[in-house]
């Protein structure tokens, strides 16, 4: 599992696990819900990122993504791997964009987060 996600007094927390802590250069990052506009599942996410630049991360092409990445002209934060089905969640009044994750259970994720806002 790539991410640990859990709603907790009224915050969306994500948490990489293991070493994409150390990949994506973040331990932890925590939303406010009143800051999510709301989340889908993008298998096309993927397709943007040739177009954009990374800044600081890693990527594995075909593989793997974590870190910052900069997509026409949105900031946006990736911690997948390519054969997992992206969680692309939209927010506002933040320092990202989006934030582009892999989970164990994505329809379920997209789901909670979307009741919950």
């Amino acid at each position: 599992m790539e991410n640990r996600v859990t709603i907790s007094n009224q915050q969306l927390i994500i948490e990489p696990q293991g070493l994409d802590k150390v990949w994506a250069v973040k331990r932890q990052l925590s939303i406010p819900l009143d800051h999510i506009s709301g989340a889908t599942i993008d298998e096309g996410i993927f397709g943007q990122l040739v177009q954009g630049f990374r800044n600081p991360g890693t990527a594995i092409p075909g593989i793997y993504y974590a870190g910052t990445f900069y997509l026409g002209g949105d900031k946006t934060f990736f911690n997948i791997k390519r054969t997992s089905k992206p969680v692309v969640i939209q927010l506002h009044d933040e320092d990202y964009d989006r934030i582009v994750i892999g989970v164990e259970n994505p329809r379920q994720l997209v789901d909670q987060i979307n009741n919950s806002i």
